[in-house]
């Protein structure tokens, strides 16, 4: 039943004469003097407060020409729409001609945006901005949606994970200030500078080494590309907290709500006000197990510059129950979610015309809810949560609003709740009031008795807007104490469950009879056993720096041939089956460990190694089948980024050897090489640092 009541006695009847205190506000707002004020029976602080509540736009700072807005309205803003990003499309770098700052809010997973992306030698260097502000630290790195668990530190403080071979590293920065890359990157990079320090911005300096064959592309870059890097973190760390004084990272709800205001929206708030919602936000609740708890209200999310306020204000204030509106004094508040008794009382006479709706049950109306949020047991991607039930019926009606600020099960289902008993409200109602809106500045939750309509219950304010001196704009439903209400034992629904995808070593069969032999110079033959023929096999040598080469079997063969080896030199050896869609395990060969077929030159010994105006001078003497020595060099001590700065200086075996070669100026590290007549190269010796003038 609808009732519209705008042409109903109440516009005949007098409108109340309220309080002082709000006839003041209203003659302070419309600019009368304090005489006037004073003779109209007015108070003049109240006078005083309307004039700044004029003002400051009348809430046009905060929302938009409205005083007041609460989740009822900010829930049109949370179905699915293009508008707002899904967390998993924020797991890659993207690299564009015009990127948005983000700000990452709690703790998150993203990706951010490639700052530099370059080829050096044998390895690419991705530079990831993942927030533009310094962030709290590092949870969990993430390689093209892998976490690396298992994380090796090395002297440099690199990352590297195990068992993507020892071909990538990380070097993170978190944007603390006199920050700067990892030297790799200036050494290889002459074009960036000290200045270069992406400062006040958090990411990671990600180095990936090119596979020894085209083959072994996709074994560890999936994308063909190096790793996307997307960690989990805990973001933004200059967020004020009034109850301590102090700046830091948070993921109460309040203080972030209070940053975003204040810093984004550069609109003042009441610190004191502030510090009573963060203390509701820090509240412990039970989850569903009846044992845990968790804070009540927590935000985790990721807003950009790209998104609008409308955008930004629905993911945060969702995510909290949040309640926001404008104060007297041209401040914004805000309360989350909770129940306020109301102090203020709705009659007949208050309305200038009513419009309510009675009874939100028919078919439009859902039945369940199944809120969409970032969930870290699926990675931080969007997950559905269990559907919250309001009535079993044959025809369910779902809606899945998107709460992607929410990453946890629990707060995701209170949200849905209160959006499902909202939009199921026994009663609607959007009217226009007199005077007495100015007692609804700031206030969540009315009380009306409307005799005419036949409504007496509680309502909470969806939307309060002014529309002239005297008059607002009222949309309300109706509500129930109860309606906050919330035990996870019984009320939360079961979280669906989450399926790990299943690992490429699973169903394979191991690849049988495995044997290597080197019968040739600079040759390792690989054998096995024939396989189903529903499996083809690939071999590999991994040699003592850890380098490897990779083969494919294509045909029906049941051997492969390495060849171009080091001679003497020694590499592991295995072998594994692989479907079209899945790889077995790695099978040691029988012996496991090969030396190449073939004499390597002797190691060499250097007496010194100098540098001089131009040039640098080794001297030393030669090993075993020697015939000349090769000179490297590189800017960071890396060998594999070395670059020879002479040809074969002949240097016979045992002889004494005396080299000069030409250098760039300026610091960097030298290696002297053996080489043998037929071209295989020894082992390097140094590095030795060496500054040349």
């Amino acid at each position: 039943m609808r009732n519209n009541l705008r042409s109903s006695t109440a516009l005949s009847l007098p409108q109340p004469v309220h309080a002082p205190q709000a006839l003041g506000f209203v003659l302070g707002a419309a600019g009368a003097s304090t005489a006037t004020v004073a003779a109209a029976g007015g108070a003049f602080a109240a006078a005083t407060a309307g004039a700044t509540f004029a003002a400051s736009a009348i809430g046009g700072a905060v929302i938009n020409a409205t005083i007041g807005i609460g989740l009822s309205l900010l829930a049109q803003s949370l179905q699915p729409a293009a508008a707002v990003a899904k967390p998993s499309v924020q797991m890659r770098n993207s690299a564009q001609p015009v990127t948005y700052a983000q700000f990452a809010l709690g703790k998150v997973r993203n990706g951010g945006f490639l700052g530099f992306t370059e080829k050096s030698g044998k390895y690419r260097y991705n530079i990831c901005v993942i927030a533009a502000h310094p962030i709290n630290g590092i949870v969990t790195h993430y390689i093209d949606e892998r976490p690396v668990t298992e994380i090796n530190v090395g002297d440099d403080n690199s990352i590297s994970q195990p068992d993507v071979g020892g071909k990538g590293k990380l070097w993170p920065f978190l944007g603390a200030p006199g920050q700067s890359l990892h030297p790799d990157v200036y050494a290889n990079f002459p074009q960036l500078t000290e200045a270069h320090d992406f400062k006040g911005l958090s990411g990671c300096v990600v180095r990936g080494k090119a596979p020894g064959n085209p083959e072994h592309l996709t074994e560890y870059y999936p994308g063909e590309i190096i790793w996307a890097y997307a960690p989990v973190f805990e973001g933004y760390t200059g967020i004020y907290d009034p109850r301590t004084d102090s700046t830091g990272y948070t993921n109460n709800a309040a203080l972030i709500l209070a940053w975003w205001l204040t810093e984004v929206q550069g609109i003042e708030v009441d610190w004191d006000d502030v510090a009573i919602e963060a203390d509701v936000c820090d509240e412990d609740v039970l989850q569903r197990d009846g044992v845990t708890t968790q804070k009540r209200w927590t935000i985790n999310t990721v807003i950009s510059d790209d998104q609008d306020f409308e955008t930004q204000r629905a993911q945060l204030c969702a995510a909290c129950d949040g309640f926001l509106y404008e104060r007297p004094d041209g401040r914004a508040g805000f309360y989350v979610g909770r129940y306020i008794a109301p102090d203020v009382t709705l009659t007949d006479t208050d309305f200038w015309s009513l419009s309510p709706s009675e009874g939100q049950t028919g078919s439009s109306a859902p039945t369940e809810i199944a809120p969409e949020y970032t969930e870290p047991d699926n990675h931080y991607r969007e997950f559905q949560g269990g559907a919250y039930v309001f009535t079993e019926v044959e025809r369910r009606v779902r809606e899945t609003p998107q709460l992607f600020a929410i990453d946890n099960h629990n707060q995701a289902q209170r949200v849905a709740k209160r959006i499902g008993l909202m939009k199921r409200a026994r009663w609607k109602l959007e009217g226009s009031i007199g005077m007495i809106g100015y007692e609804l500045i700031g206030k969540r939750f009315v009380k009306i008795e409307h005799a005419e309509a036949g409504i007496d219950a509680v309502f909470e304010i969806g939307k309060l807007a002014r529309t002239s001196i005297g008059t607002f704009d009222i949309t309300a439903q109706s509500i129930e104490a109860s309606d906050f209400d919330f035990d996870a034992v019984t009320d939360e629904p079961d979280r669906p469950e989450i399926t790990e995808v299943t690992g490429l070593d699973d169903g394979v069969d191991d690849v049988t009879g495995v044997t290597a032999v080197s019968s040739a110079q600079g040759q390792i033959t690989v054998s096995w056993d024939a396989q189903d023929e529903i499996y083809q096999q690939r071999a590999r040598l991994t040699d003592i720096n850890g380098d490897e080469i990779v083969l494919t079997q294509t045909q029906d063969d049941t051997s492969l041939v390495f060849t171009g080896l080091v001679p003497g030199a020694d590499y592991v050896v295995e072998v594994r089956n692989q479907s079209a869609t899945r790889n077995g395990d790695w099978i040691a060969a029988t012996p496991d460990v090969v030396t190449a077929s073939g004499t390597a030159p002797g190691d060499l010994s250097v007496d010194s190694a100098t540098a001089d105006v131009g040039e640098v001078n080794v001297t030393g003497t030669a090993g075993t089948n020697t015939a000349g020595v090769i000179i490297y060099r590189a800017a960071s001590n890396d060998f594999a980024l070395a670059s020879y700065i002479t040809g074969v200086v002949p240097a016979g075996s045992f002889a004494a050897f005396d080299i000069t070669a030409s250098s760039a100026a300026g610091a960097a590290y030298f290696w002297a090489v053996p080489i043998t007549a037929a071209g295989v190269e020894g082992a390097p010796v140094g590095s030795y640092s060496l500054t040349v003038t």
